[in-house]
């Protein structure tokens, strides 16, 4: 992965160099120690990865992000300050670590990260094939990412632009991600999309009713739009 560094502190910069260059596949392709250095950087080189401060001389590495408006990139938090972590992870942050930087922690996010560029590629790629043997389904928070066994979903609830998703185990999960996103990769064999706000798995419904709900295993009723009512009735045939 391209790797680039923006940091005020010039001491920061080479420390994350060499922390860095010592995690196989990545390499860091440039450095930068203020917004306007930074944003040239990021437009030049395209980078995979970005190590970023949150506080640059008078401005913040948000300042940064809200110059670009496509951030085709990934994008690790680093600072002296922990005041600002929900807030970065508004910013889609992969993860906010602290200064100064573990190598074993930077290694471990770096991990974290593969692992899930790597199902994701998997989820894509099976999603284009319409591909319904899809088993598992990474869902990241502001707090973690999580890898969800589709068997164990019960059902997805829209929530303006973000998602819930209700697990047979009783947990709740609230992602970023709009239901649009995960009705297309989530198999339609196994969930439908009975209503604009309700994504739900045909394994934990126990019946449907002609006023226009379906019953869930843990007794709660979902309702189901109107112009669904005659598909869900069919599949539940």
């Amino acid at each position: 992965m391209k790797t680039v560094i923006i940091d005020d502190e010039k001491q920061i910069r080479e420390g994350l160099k060499i922390l860095v260059n010592n995690i196989p596949d990545l390499e860091v392709v440039g450095e930068a120690e203020n917004i306007e250095e930074g944003e040239q950087l990021i437009n030049s080189l395209s980078p995979d990865l970005v190590l970023l401060d949150i506080q640059l001389k008078q401005n913040t590495g948000f300042h940064l992000l809200d110059k670009i408006p496509n951030k085709n990139f990934h994008l690790i938090f680093i600072t002296a300050y922990n005041e600002y972590a929900i807030k970065a992870f508004k910013y889609n942050a992969f993860d906010y670590l602290l200064k100064p930087i573990d190598p074993e922690e930077l290694e471990g996010t770096i991990n974290r990260l593969r692992e899930q560029k790597n199902i994701q590629a998997e989820q894509l790629i099976q999603a284009s094939k319409k591909n319904n043997d899809l088993k598992r389904l990474v869902v990241k928070t502001t707090e973690q990412i999580y890898i969800l066994p589709l068997d164990e979903i019960v059902r997805c609830e829209a929530d303006l632009g973000y998602t819930h998703f209700h697990m047979s185990s009783g947990k709740r999960i609230l992602s970023s991600k709009t239901l649009k996103e995960y009705n297309s990769l989530l198999p339609d064999e196994t969930f439908i999309r009975i209503h604009q706000s309700h994504l739900v798995n045909l394994k934990y419904i126990t019946s449907y009713n002609k006023k226009g709900h379906v019953q869930l295993q843990n007794n709660m009723e979902i309702p189901v739009s109107v112009r669904k009512r005659s598909m869900v009735a069919d599949l539940l045939k």
